[in-house]
């Protein structure tokens, strides 16, 4: 686990409906993803509302994408993730009366269960160690990468979150 004192875990978007940066329009919300990455078109359609607030990246050959959405329900804000193989995931908090914090993000990601054989936890060491038997540790280091319009230190902390899943990979 990274050493969290450079990051600002309580950071919390004032909106997922307005584009980062923006204090104004509520159009945001209803934009769809770019096809632009290979295994887009494979999510399932985002529903009225709902705006993509993380994308887990997966350096398999098929080019796996694990989403995390956030829909606006009246006051509340319910939370997906999904894959192409219509996963069940299992996570924390399912719902929440503002945008998560960065802290909270991080523990959604880290403590999703429901995927992978073993009922293996997080969405990102997981699936390296689920690769590490038929592959050097070194090749697994960039396997999974996160990023998120917003939270902008999103990416850079599990950047370090990998190389120390390395550190522990070739100590063992």
């Amino acid at each position: 686990m990274p050493d969290k004192t450079p990051y600002d875990l309580d950071y919390r978007p004032m909106s997922y409906w307005t584009p980062p940066g923006d204090g104004g329009g509520e159009g945001y919300a209803v934009r769809r993803r770019p096809f632009f990455d290979l295994g887009r078109e494979f999510l399932p359609d985002m529903q009225p509302n709902e705006v993509e607030i993380a994308l887990i990246s997966l350096a398999s050959v098929t080019g796996d994408l694990i989403a995390i959405t956030a829909q606006r329900r009246g006051k509340r804000i319910v939370y997906r993730i999904e894959d192409e193989y219509r996963t069940r995931f299992r996570f924390e908090p399912r719902r929440s009366t503002q945008p998560l914090s960065m802290g909270e993000l991080i523990g959604l990601i880290d403590g999703a269960t429901g995927h992978l054989e073993g009922d293996r936890e997080g969405l990102t060491s997981a699936y390296r160690n689920y690769n590490l038997d038929g592959c050097p540790a070194e090749r697994l280091l960039d396997f999974v990468t996160v990023t998120s319009e917003f939270y902008p230190e999103l990416q850079t902390y599990y950047e370090e979150e990998a190389a120390e899943w390395l550190a522990r990979a070739q100590a063992k």
